[in-house]
């Protein structure tokens, strides 16, 4: 006890020792070497261009010696330069090829802010070809943009993260309602969701379908399926990351739309032309009303979304503060009368300061998060979790021994509170309120110019558990063998813990209730290892072919204990869970003309010791497949323009997800207040063995075709008209063994949307 107690101090202590050291000028490289920052906006809407390409090569020279792409944020530092005169180019498709000579001396730190002007033109070989050759070392990432979420064909005017995510390899939903998420053998307690830098726990609604991000509000997406660095804290399977797009910075505009499923309205601008804007949007769901004459079912489930931000752009740093609230509610079988609901709330700031007066650049976000999710009748709510947190975060860049480091600081402080109903005595009510303490370094290493090297390590600290530190040690490599991105091997590997647990029935796939709390005092922390090695193959510009061979091992997995009878219960034991699978993924892009397929095969494999579990088998270890075990799962995507029409077409497959049997069904009595002669007891369901059987497999198409109008110079007209579910198959959803129903997925639901825009 004495040791847990003194490596908490110990622990704070490197944190503020690290914090030290980055301001510290006697670690940095003595080097007289000079720097540059670029910082990349668009003249069309003064917004950043994100992923354009910046190389540094002396006057006249064809081979380059500093390159680099801009982040989100249009941001590029390039470091360790020597003294001399360069020519600076940069180039992104679709705008001009921007080109200037700099002089750089000794210790001289240079701030370049450029704007970028449109140019639908071919840019010239010699700039594709300096493109291939950054390293991008993508193994488990997958960045996805709005245009990509806009090919998905969503019961809704554009496209949504949601629709477009399902399509990944390795992503799984099990139906269609309840915004379950689990990427490559993971639960959704093990992802990690951001928007802006800020926590949101559950941002998908129970369509799932719909997220709380549409296309028109993204501006990249990066999805991790694993191997992800030090710079993301707190899970142990995956990470999706959101950044936002900015209000344009140039001209208002607006949008009105309605569809069957959803209305919605947009409106941004500038407040100060080039330094100030705004962009507000709000949706809610109209599938409840509609669905009756639609489809001649009922739909209850309702959702809405409201987002804003705000964006500033000054001579020294850029600023944005994100808004958003969600909210869904309804009944997963409405036959059931059980009443889901959640909210999530996210407000907070972000500055990346990049002035010649910082030294080194720094990103540092504030904010707040909050979550609740309630499960029972209309008229008595029966259970009820939530989280608070109200969290900073710094990103700090600095240079040591000539190598840039990226060093991360996190603190959050957090409220975990749960009621529980009478029926629900084993899990204890509580309300907890732990710090934790998040800290990592990163750097790029490049022995040569084929080869890059990320390695990265992190630590996390909780005033729950007092205990050691987590040690989280990551490592991602890349390597070109022909010196361009042609051809990339990429491997990954890392260690990842996380504080908190989301306790939940994995058995009752109608009921998505999470009880969310931290890792109690003085128990084994959640862990996970990645391995991940990908290979990627790009022919010219337009074909791209992917291969990925993953494993995860999991360790204490809190699952929920079982019992024989259909009743729920939070009491948890710690599982072992092991993921292993490969994903493909092949890729055309040529205008008019895209396609894509992806295919995914995985095994998720449990085990724990059946006393633990409370099961009613005779093996000392049992080891299943859990609910969301999906051996196969294809998806093709194709978008085709002609004529100023856009026909959108998606055809998913995927093979049966384990469940439990019934082995039959007896009558309870409560004894001695019960009599077996005159008391006929409580109807009760037996399980058989836990996840014995698989559902069958379900495969479904969906099709859009949309055009643009223009009404006016200032006034356009999106319509669009397609059919989920084409064929009209009876897709199964889930057995539910308390009502005894076989819950099917939506049928076929054909839809008409339109969305006026002013500009």
């Amino acid at each position: 006890m004495t040791q847990r107690y003194f490596t908490f101090p110990a622990a704070f202590l490197l944190i503020v020792f690290g914090l030290h050291i980055s301001n510290d000028s006697s670690w940095a490289s003595s080097s007289q070497d000079a720097t540059l920052r670029v910082l990349l906006t668009s003249d069309e809407d003064g917004n950043p261009v994100i992923g354009a390409t910046v190389t540094l090569s002396e006057p006249d020279a064809d081979e380059f010696l500093h390159a680099g792409t801009t982040n989100n944020d249009g941001f590029l530092e390039l470091s360790g330069i020597e003294t001399g005169d360069y020519q600076l180019q940069i180039s992104y498709i679709g705008y001009e090829t921007y080109t200037d000579e700099i002089s750089l001396t000794a210790d001289d730190l240079k701030v370049e802010r450029i704007t970028l002007k449109p140019d639908p033109g071919e840019l010239d070989e010699i700039i594709i070809q300096e493109e291939r050759r950054v390293t991008t070392g993508q193994v488990g990432v997958r960045s996805i943009s709005g245009t990509e979420v806009e090919r998905v064909p969503t019961p809704g005017p554009g496209g949504d993260l949601a629709s477009y995510i399902q399509t990944l390899p390795g992503v799984v939903m099990s139906g269609d309602r309840g915004g379950e998420l689990h990427i490559r053998g993971g639960t959704p307690a093990q992802n990690h969701v951001r928007v802006d830098n800020l926590p949101i726990t559950k941002p998908f609604h129970i369509s799932n379908l719909f997220s709380a991000f549409p296309d028109e509000t993204i501006q990249n997406v990066d999805m991790y399926a694993g191997g992800f660095g030090a710079e993301y804290m707190g899970a142990t399977s995956s990470v999706i990351d959101v950044s936002l797009r900015p209000g344009n910075m140039r001209e208002y505009r607006g949008s009105a739309a309605y569809s069957p499923y959803l209305v919605s309205l947009m409106g941004e601008g500038p407040i100060q032309e080039d330094r100030q804007s705004l962009m507000v949007m709000g949706r809610h769901s109209v599938i409840e009303q509609s669905a009756p004459h639609l489809t001649g079912e009922d739909v209850p489930i309702e959702f809405y979304d409201v987002m804003a931000r705000y964006s500033l752009q000054t001579d020294i740093m850029n600023c944005n503060a994100t808004g958003m609230h969600t909210s869904d509610r309804g009944e997963i079988n409405p036959d059931r009368d059980i009443q889901l609901a959640w909210t999530n709330t996210v407000i907070g700031a972000r500055c990346l300061g990049f002035d010649e007066m910082f030294d080194q650049p720094f990103d540092i976000t504030l904010g707040y998060s909050g979550f609740q999710n309630i499960e029972g009748t209309m008229d008595d709510p029966e259970r009820s979790s939530s989280i608070h947190q109200v969290f900073f975060q710094l990103i700090h860049e600095h240079t040591y021994f000539g190598l840039p480091f990226d060093y991360h600081l996190g603190l959050n402080f957090a409220s975990y509170s749960a009621e529980l109903g009478e029926r629900f005595t084993t899990f204890e009510n509580f309300d907890l309120y732990p710090m934790l303490v998040q800290t990592g370094l990163s750097t790029d290493l490049t022995p040569f110019d084929e080869l890059t090297i990320r390695p990265s390590i992190g630590t996390q600290i909780t005033s729950q558990n007092v205990s050691e530190p987590s040690f989280e040690p990551r490592l991602r490599i890349s390597y070109q063998p022909d010196g361009t991105s042609n051809q990339e091997l990429s491997f990954a590997v890392g260690r990842y813990h996380q504080f908190v647990s989301g306790i939940t029935d994995e058995r009752d796939a109608g009921n998505v209730f999470t009880v969310w709390s931290p890792i109690d005092r003085g128990d084994p922390l959640p862990g996970a290892t990645h391995y991940i090695l990908g290979y990627e193959q790009r022919i010219g510009q337009s074909f791209r072919a992917n291969l990925e061979g993953y494993y995860k091992d999991h360790q204490n997995i809190p699952v929920s204990k079982w019992t024989p009878e259909a009743r729920l219960s939070l009491e948890t034991t710690l599982a072992e869970g092991h993921t292993y699978g490969v994903d493909a993924r092949v890729e055309y892009d040529r205008f008019p003309f895209f396609f894509y397929v992806g295919y995914g095969w995985g095994r998720v494999e449990y085990e724990a010791t059946s006393e633990d579990l409370g099961a009613w088998i005779e093996e000392p270890v049992f080891g299943y497949n859990p609910a969301h075990d999906r051996r196969h799962q294809l998806n093709a995507v194709g978008s085709y323009n002609l004529y100023g029409y856009t026909l959108n077409v998606r055809w998913e497959f995927g093979s049966g997800n384990p469940y439990t049997q019934v082995y039959g069904y007896d009558l309870s009595l409560t004894l001695p207040d019960q009599h077996p002669l005159r008391d006929s007891g409580t109807a009760m369901t037996l399980y058989n063995e836990p996840y014995g059987a698989r559902l069958p497999s379900y495969h479904s198409l969906d099709i859009s075709l949309e055009r643009t109008f223009q009404l006016s110079a200032i006034t356009s007209l999106d319509a669009q008209i397609g059919t989920i579910n084409v064929y009209d198959r009876n897709n199964i959803f889930y057995y539910d063994l308390n009502s005894l129903q076989r819950i099917d997925q939506t049928p076929l639901l054909p839809y008409a949307s339109m969305q006026i825009n002013f500009n």
